[in-house]
């Protein structure tokens, strides 16, 4: 005659036995860990290029500017604007171009600040908002008088033919 106790203890010696069922629970405790990590990698290197696009946009600008001394503050926006490729144009908040002129030597200091707003697209990643900006500052200083031919026409890269 088996007691109640006996029985269930005989059935538990043969459940931890059992290795029928080992890989689907390996998968299960495992799986998840596994895609949050692909996930994660794949949003960080979403952040990490729209970080990049954003500085190259802000250097590229003053790059241009400072080649171009006669260049205006709309223009380093406009090429600014051109140079963030492959980002959400709705998302940027504010393309800002300082270039004040110093009467005394009527050299320029020209500061470029793009600011962005970056948010994860995979689920299970925070909503909140990321502000990434990117800066870039040139000291412009004019061309001697017939020493370099002014540069015209539009800029070449970024986007722009």
């Amino acid at each position: 005659m088996t007691t109640k106790s006996t029985t269930r203890c005989n059935w538990l010696r043969r459940l931890w036995r059992d290795c029928r069922a080992v890989s689907a629970l390996e998968f299960a405790l495992l799986a998840p860990v596994f895609l949050g990590l692909v996930i994660g990698a794949i949003e960080m290197g979403r952040a990490a290029y729209t970080q990049g696009v954003v500085s190259f946009a802000a250097e590229e600008a003053t790059r241009y500017a400072v080649v171009n001394y006669a260049i205006s503050e709309d223009e380093v926006r406009s090429m600014t604007a051109d140079c963030l490729l492959g980002i959400d144009p709705d998302r940027i908040n504010a393309i800002v171009v300082t270039g004040p002129i110093d009467p005394v030597d009527n050299t320029r200091t020209i500061s470029v600040e793009v600011s962005y707003d970056f948010q994860f697209s995979l689920p299970m990643m925070p909503e909140s908002v990321i502000p990434i900006t990117g800066t870039s500052r040139g000291f412009l200083i004019p061309p001697p008088l017939g020493a370099a031919p002014v540069v015209t026409g539009a800029p070449v890269g970024c986007g722009r033919s």
